[in-house]
């Protein structure tokens, strides 16, 4: 019997996580599975060696209940609790919840009631009228089943930035401990920051490609090397990826970096590119042209705004964060913990906005609890450098009203205002609703404001343009959430929300103390918007900032 893949293991333990949360269990438990399955198909080690090694522990977000679960994977391909956990529910049933609008209760209502437990199965039911004609589900459901399946079949097939992205580092991090004399650069659309990639891209300088490509082909994350020619290779990774090799030497690497990184219509504005140079920067200046980052690659009018580049924000000028959740509602960090990984990122301000109580699933706080959180913020803060705003994430309701009241809300920090459901109302309806949280003056800023999730939920159909008008108006803050998963507001609305005078902030969406590191994927989506610091709420001083928001609620 072949060794166990860290793909499998991964695999394996998404499954399970999808399935605690089908079941009802704790979503700290179903968490837990899921980060434990991104280290581990991302670890540059065999996770089969390391079980000899009595060293699974090393890897990050493995304890010792999934560490006990790996190793009965390795031995037997399950593990007991996911054994206990399929003997009431399918693991086909986790398709379900891949299609938009089915979570996991209606997925369970599905299956128990209609026994539906697959796509096929769902599929199945739809044509036929099953979940129509049952009493429980009936036109609602299958309504939303149907426009569901519908937004899957539109799909790209593309893998979403930020899966693609840790891949593609723990790639290159495998790849110069085998391989350490050689040197590997990202290229292709991961490296131009796209939302969602076909494959990876990579350039390698190597004297001995051949014995670079069987190093390769020995590592854990990859299953097969696809081809082999002079200078290039394709490897198949983990799941259903790509990655091209491009396999240079030290006086081609240059142009071959910026061959393989693209986009096609860049190039085109580029001209033709040399044989050899010492570097990117002076293929660019060969041309005359100042040097363009590989997000801005994207062959519009990159080359006629190239002396703005050096204005656009960067990673040093985000001074903190607006929007961050705790243990109090769905977060896995505690007050102290989120304002200690704050200062430790040079932050002057963070601003604790757990969810309201509308998001039951996350669960949300109420006023008392509200209240009660306040005092910890504050006793908190004492201890720390870090400016801590009391604030809350607050559900809109489908009529645009807010969990909170108005007094509630005027006594916050400040108000962060989502939606998370009924983003499949009409156009209309959908904008009528955002329009009256935009005239809510207690409102400071807009979370994610299209609603969608990257390749797995659309985005609501708003009216941006009056949505950007009114916001213009108002003052309130749209977000670029740097969530990977959503990436929203995404660079082009992000550009025209700026362009129609909105203010823009850009938040982590942190849930834990790690989760500030996403900051990144915000920076870029706004470079790509071609935002500068001054456009941006959380790159102004920490004095100005309290200034805003105490101006947005003068009676308070």
């Amino acid at each position: 019997m072949s060794e166990v893949s860290n793909w499998q293991i991964a695999s394996l333990l998404l499954r399970h996580a999808k399935l605690l949360e089908l079941a009802g269990e704790s979503a700290f438990r179903s968490r837990a599975f899921s980060h434990a399955a991104e280290s581990v198909q991302n670890a540059s080690e065999s996770i089969a060696i390391l079980a000899r090694e009595d060293r699974i522990r090393d890897v990050a977000g493995v304890g010792q209940g999934i560490a006990t679960a790996i190793e009965q994977i390795l031995t037997t391909g399950s593990f007991a609790a996911h054994d206990e956990l399929t003997s009431r529910f399918p693991e086909t049933l986790v398709e379900l919840i891949t299609v938009p609008g089915i979570g996991a209760k209606t997925a369970q209502r599905l299956f128990l009631e209609s026994q539906i437990d697959s796509l096929v199965a769902l599929e199945n039911a739809l044509e036929s009228g099953k979940i129509r004609e049952t009493k429980s589900l009936g036109l609602r459901i299958e309504t939303v089943v149907r426009s569901g399946l519908e937004q899957i079949r539109r799909r790209t097939g593309r893998m979403p930035l930020g899966i693609a992205l840790p891949l593609a580092e723990a790639f290159m991090a495998a790849y110069r401990a085998v391989c350490p004399a050689d040197e590997i650069t990202l290229a292709g659309s991961a490296r131009r920051w796209e939302i969602t990639v076909a494959d990876l891209d990579f350039v390698i300088v190597a004297p001995a490609p051949d014995t670079s490509v069987q190093a390769i082909a020995a590592m854990p994350m990859v299953s097969s090397v696809t081809y082999c020619r002079e200078r290039t290779a394709r490897v198949a990774l983990a799941g259903t990826l790509h990655a091209d090799l491009y396999f240079s030497k030290a006086s081609t690497f240059a142009a071959d970096l910026l061959q393989a990184t693209g986009s096609t219509r860049h190039l085109e504005l580029l001209g033709e590119l040399p044989a050899e140079a010492a570097s990117e920067e002076e293929i660019y200046a060969n041309r005359g042209f100042t040097w363009i980052p590989p997000e801005l690659r994207a062959g519009y009018d990159e080359f006629d705004r190239s002396a703005l580049i050096s204005l656009l924000v960067t990673d040093r000028d985000i001074h903190g964060e607006f929007h961050a959740h705790t243990t109090w509602s769905d977060g896995s960090g505690t007050i102290r913990e989120m304002a200690e990984a704050a200062e430790v990122k040079g932050y002057s301000f963070l601003g604790i906005t757990d969810h309201s109580h509308g998001l039951g699933i996350a669960g949300g706080l109420d006023e008392e609890r509200l209240a009660a959180q306040r005092y910890e913020i504050s006793s908190v803060e004492r201890t720390q450098s870090v400016k801590l705003l009391a604030g809350a994430e607050v559900e809109v309701h489908r009529d645009g009203s807010l969990d909170f009241d108005y007094g509630t809300l005027a006594r916050l920090d400040v108000v962060v205002a989502s939606l998370h459901s009924g983003l499949r109302q009409p156009r209309a309806a959908l904008t009528e609703r955002l329009m009256r949280v935009l005239e809510n003056p207690n409102v400071d800023i807009i979370a994610h404001p299209s609603g969608r999730l990257i390749e797995r939920r659309e985005s609501g159909d708003f009216d941006w343009e009056r949505v950007f008008t009114v916001a213009a108006r108002t003052g309130t803050a749209l977000e670029i959430n740097a969530d990977p998963s959503r990436l929203d507001l995404d660079p082009r609305m992000a550009q025209a929300a700026s362009g129609a005078g909105c203010l823009i902030t850009i938040n982590s969406d942190a849930h834990n103390p790690s989760g500030f590191s996403v900051m990144k994927y915000g920076v870029k989506m706004a470079r790509k918007a071609w935002l500068k610091p001054e456009q941006i709420l959380n790159c102004w001083s920490r004095e100005r900032i309290l200034e805003w928001l105490a101006a947005r609620n003068p009676q308070v």
